[in-house]
């Protein structure tokens, strides 16, 4: 059924392009938007799975399952969120192979132009030489009149098609190299935010305890405080990967507080020779450039330590080293 169904919509799309034509590419754009569509429904599915098996865990008795289902269903918000992110990124895949066929679009409505224009001068040369037999020199002159303009219309339709088929070529290079590079690095971060929800879902499932050839009565769950850290670290890894990506896709900008001010060469010397001058009084024999370049070097290297200090995790376990009777 998903086959027909997809056959028709393809066949659909076809159809629609045949008087604009571009078929192919319109093709290609219902299929990154049906690539679209489906990972939306996916992640809805899994959405719903998950609401569905917190529901399912909250009439049961078995408190390891409980705590489980409820961690995961938190980690299912992450990854619910990060699905809708790179889904983003699939539209702007999407917005630029539409920007692709708008370009195309200008390019076929120039050589449309051009070929109204060649078609419109062959029309006047039948006309002019039909009427060189009968017409009167008045006629003539206005026929001829007519071809040169005709001429001169078909010679800047034919500049105007070389001009934009030059710069569409271009442009669809630009377009689609960063449009591939972007995708790309999408899929690469969503790999990477997936690795860590999933591996996260891994160890939180290993908190449930084995009973293979234990008393089910004798059983304690000790693991909800590690669920939770899980949760927290997997948080903390998405942030962390979310930051990195807007680092290394941010534009790099420089930092122009308080630089060191230009001094002239008299100012220099003056300074140097005076022996009352306030800048010798703090570090005698060091000149006000050498100074400045000390104290703009020592604000550098008080902006590194600022910006290199992160926040460490402290999990809190004390809820793993209780137990709760299963």
């Amino acid at each position: 059924m998903d086959k027909a169904a997809r056959a028709v919509r393809r066949s659909s799309v076809k159809l629609l392009s045949l008087n604009g034509g571009h078929a192919d590419l319109n093709v290609l754009i219902s299929e990154v938007k049906d690539m679209r569509n489906t990972a939306k429904a996916f992640m809805n599915a899994q959405s719903a799975a998950s609401q569905d098996l917190l529901k399912w865990t909250a009439h049961e008795d078995n408190r390891a399952i409980q705590d489980v289902a409820n961690q995961l269903a938190e980690l299912n918000l992450v990854w619910t969120e990060v699905q809708r992110e790179f889904i983003e990124h699939i539209k702007e895949y999407k917005h630029m192979y539409e920007m692709v066929l708008e370009g195309e679009k200008h390019v076929a409505h120039a050589k449309t132009n051009f070929a109204s224009c060649e078609q419109r001068e062959v029309k006047i040369r039948k006309e002019l030489k039909k009427a060189f037999k009968k017409a009167t020199s008045a006629e003539l002159q206005s026929l001829e009149g007519r071809l040169s303009q005709a001429e001169r219309a078909k010679d800047l339709a034919q500049v105007e098609v070389a001009d934009r088929v030059h710069e569409n070529e271009a442009v669809k290079l630009i377009r689609i190299k960063e449009g591939l590079l972007k995708v790309s690095d999408a899929y690469c971060d969503f790999s990477k935010k997936c690795s860590v929800i999933f591996d996260a879902q891994s160890q939180i499932a290993h908190q449930l305890p084995d009973v293979h050839g234990q008393d089910l009565g004798d059983i304690k769950y000790t693991g909800s405080g590690t669920t939770k850290f899980y949760v927290q670290e997997a948080k903390e890894k998405i942030r962390q990967c979310r930051r990195q990506s807007h680092n290394f896709h941010s534009p790099q900008q420089q930092n122009y507080a308080d630089p060191p001010p230009p001094y002239s060469p008299n100012d220099l010397i003056e300074s140097e020779q005076s022996p009352y001058s306030p800048s010798r009084t703090s570090e005698e024999g060091v000149s006000p450039r050498r100074r400045s370049n000390l104290s703009w070097q020592g604000r550098q290297d008080t902006m590194e330590e600022e910006v290199g200090v992160d926040s460490d995790y402290e999990a809190d376990l004390t809820g793993a080293m209780g137990g709760a009777q299963i």
